[in-house]
Parts: structure tokens; C-alpha cells; sequence
């Protein structure tokens, strides 16, 4: 009920349509247990600056973090169509206040500063979301650039001129400085690697004995069970990890080789939504430690 309520007033592919949304999570509890004008809804980010900031201060929060509220990250400002949702389905919940990532909120309270021994005139800044500081920590900052995080899922994230949103595909923009970060996450990951039973040890072992430049002749979508949202939104599509190859070594290449396949497609597909084309890929994750795999 919560996502046909945000469908409703939320543009066509805007992030928010979408039952993970921040929005939609807002309205479901809105339409569980009405929230009064007294009760402010924080990010943990802007929970934990609140605390830091002294018991009076009211909540902020930053571009990133707000994004998947509603906030308009191309405008600076929470837009009219969200507004009136929130009028109309008597949502008095104030929205939070919203900084750059980095900018100053204000001054960590006295009480604070002394309960933890900080300096004082220690300020509170915005934060930003785990994936973005990851993206960041990379230090790629041209448009092009790219990382993939090879992780239980695959996520992708490029620097791009132009912003990309698709709530069908799960594809979003946030806003980086002057550029935009797209990304997209695949069901498909290391996780399949687990759900056939391959351990840390094997993993290593057989990865010295494949060449990442040798095509395994496979055609496996390795997926751990039934359901694709990017590149390829079907929820019945169905994972293909068969016929298996005679050898463990070989299995090992063609589940590889087709992670890699969905990663490239990923890329592809922002693109042919018009994101910048990628120049560069660093790549993150548990699934980064694997050299031969990032050669491939």
C-alpha cells in the first residue's frame, strides 16, 4: 500500500517508487502509526549528528543520505510533489534540514566535548552513504571512471555528466560534487561461489591454473535464485549454471567469466541510458583480492 501511495505522486522512474525507498518506509509507518509534528525521521547519520550537536538540536541530513527520500538533488530543495504527498496523507513530520556531503551542520555541544574528551570547536559536517565513501576512497574523480564492488551482489557505480533514473532497473543518481554517481547492483555475485561450495582455499588454488584471457566456452547468469534487477529487470529469470564443466577448475572459469559478463553488460546498459561512457574501472570488494578474476 505504502509504494502504490509514493507511484502515485512520484515522477515515472524516480528512485522513490520503489518498497525500499526511504519514502515508502515513511509512508508505511505513517499509514501503521500516524507520526506526530513532534517526531523527527532521521537517517542513522543524521541520528548520530544530532546527539553530537546537544539534545536542542533539530535534525539534518546531507544530499546522499536524503535521496531516496524524495529530496531533489538536481534542484538543491525537497520538491512540491513530495510536499503535497505529505500534506495529504497528514505526514507532519518535519523533513530534515539538508547540507552539502562535508558542509558544516555546527558545533559538537560542550557536554559532548567533555563526556569524550574532544577538542573544542569541534564541528559535525554532513556525511554521505557507505557506497558513496567506498567510491571515494577509490580516488577516481573523471567522468568515466568506475568502480564495481564484487561482493555477495555486484554494484556498479560511474561518474557521469548527465544523471540516469530508472526505478525498474534500480538505477539511480547522486549527486557528487558537479558530476553525478550512477549506479546499478546485479543480483548476480560471489554468493554463487558459496552456494557451490567453494572455499577461500579452493578459490586460490584454481585461480592460478586459469588464464583470464581464454573464453571458458560457457554461458552461465550465475545467479543463487530466481529473480534479476540489472542489467536485465526479470524477477523470473531463472540462474543458468548449466552443464556444468568436468572440472572444478573449469566450473570456476565459467562462473567467473559469466560475473564478468554481467558487470560488462551493466555498463553497457547506463550507458544506453545515458550515462558517460566508462574509461576506467577500479574495483572493491571481497572479490577484488582475486587478481587473475580483475584481469578478466
Amino acid at each position: 500500500a505504502a509504494v502504490k501511495t509514493v507511484v502515485k505522486y512520484a515522477p515515472d522512474g524516480h528512485t522513490v517508487r520503489s518498497a525500499t525507498s526511504t519514502l515508502a518506509k515513511l509512508v508505511m509507518w505513517q499509514q501503521e502509526k500516524p507520526l506526530g509534528p513532534n517526531e523527527h525521521f532521521c537517517h542513522q547519520a543524521d541520528y548520530l549528528a544530532a546527539q553530537l550537536l546537544g539534545p536542542s538540536s533539530s535534525c539534518v541530513s546531507d544530499w546522499n543520505n536524503v535521496l531516496k527520500l524524495g529530496y531533489d538533488v538536481e534542484r538543491l530543495e525537497w520538491p512540491k510533489w513530495l510536499q503535497h504527498l505529505l500534506k495529504v496523507e497528514g505526514v507532519q513530520t518535519p523533513l530534515p534540514a539538508v547540507v552539502r556531503p562535508g558542509g558544516v551542520i555546527g558545533r559538537v555541544s560542550d557536554e559532548v566535548v567533555l563526556k569524550y574528551g574532544l577538542r573544542p570547536g569541534c564541528v559535525v559536517v554532513g556525511g554521505t552513504t557507505d557506497s558513496i565513501a567506498a567510491f571515494i576512497a577509490s580516488r577516481a574523480n573523471t567522468p568515466g571512471q568506475a568502480v564495481t564492488s564484487l561482493g555477495s551482489t555486484v554494484a556498479i557505480k560511474i561518474l557521469s555528466l548527465t544523471p540516469v533514473d530508472d526505478a525498474a532497473y534500480g538505477v539511480y543518481s547522486h549527486r557528487l560534487g558537479d558530476m553525478w554517481l550512477v549506479g546499478g547492483a546485479s543480483n548476480v555475485g560471489c554468493a554463487v561461489l558459496r552456494q557451490e561450495n567453494f572455499t577461500s582455499e579452493e578459490l586460490a588454488a584454481l585461480s592460478t591454473e586459469i588464464d583470464p584471457n581464454v573464453d571458458p566456452g560457457t554461458n552461465f547468469y550465475p545467479l543463487t535464485k530466481t529473480g534479476e534487477r540489472f542489467p536485465v529487470n526479470d524477477p523470473k529469470m531463472r540462474p543458468i549454471l548449466e552443464p556444468k564443466p568436468a572440472s572444478r577448475r573449469e566450473y570456476l572459469h565459467g562462473l567467473l567469466h559469466g560475473i564478468a559478463k554481467v558487470e560488462a553488460q551493466g555498463y553497457a546498459q547506463l550507458q544506453q541510458m545515458g550515462c558517460t561512457p566508462v574509461s576506467q574501472v577500479y574495483t572493491a570488494g571481497g572479490g577484488s583480492a582475486n587478481a587473475m578474476w580483475g584481469r578478466m
